[in-house]
């Protein structure tokens, strides 16, 4: 067992990446992550297995309504845990611009468990579902009108 798991600094270095997309961020996911979104009766809820669903379902979703040509932010509110426990949760806020010219502002919950490597074995995210749900309508309307993607 590692002396000690990331540390908060380095938990929320890693939520920091989700800043203009994923792609730095998934470098920090054990290839066999366990993703659960909770939530019921809105787009992204279920569970995944698999840093290739991660991707290409889960963040691809975000990729499909986010500007990431547009300014962006992740703001890492706070990290409990992480250091010696295996467990952490970080309270995230993001802000950017949709593809359908939006103002985004999201308010997230995750918890994570981290492996012996000190990458994310597990990922249970707490998503404003209801505001998500509004995004991916309004993408869809602006889709439709404008025969974008």
């Amino acid at each position: 067992m590692p002396a000690s798991y990331p540390s908060v600094h380095e938990i929320e270095e890693i939520f920091q990446k989700g800043e203009g997309g994923h792609e730095g961020f998934v470098d920090h996911f054990d290839p066999k992550v366990q993703l659960t979104v909770v939530g019921h009766e809105h787009h992204l809820a279920g569970e995944a297995s698999g840093l290739d669903t991660l991707k290409d379902d889960h963040f691809a979703h975000f990729a499909e309504i986010m500007d990431f040509s547009k300014p962006n932010k992740v703001e890492i509110v706070r990290v409990i845990g992480g250091g010696e426990s295996p467990w952490a949760c970080v309270e995230v806020v993001a802000t950017g611009k949709s593809k359908a010219g939006k103002k985004v502002h999201h308010e997230c919950c995750f918890v994570v468990r981290f492996n012996m490597d000190g990458k994310i074995s597990k990922l249970r995210a707490y998503y404003d579902s209801a505001h998500m749900d509004e995004h991916v309508k309004v993408h869809q309307e602006h889709k439709a009108k404008n025969g974008t993607t």
